[in-house]
């Protein structure tokens, strides 16, 4: 099941960082969550995902 969460960043420049408490199960409580907030600037919805690598292992 996926997750979604709602980042915000002060500058352009910054990482995007996860609210705390603004974690999510669907994409419809995510942007109910989303347009509640009082200031939309600098804030975004995003999907959580999981990257799987693979690093070799070494004999």
């Amino acid at each position: 099941m996926k997750r979604y969460v709602i980042q915000s960043r002060i500058h352009n420049w910054d990482p995007w960082e996860v609210c705390p408490g603004k974690e999510f199960f669907s994409l419809e409580a995510a942007r109910k969550a989303f347009e509640a907030l009082p200031v939309k600037h600098g804030h975004r919805i995003a999907e959580c995902y999981t990257q799987v690598r693979y690093k070799p292992v070494k004999e």
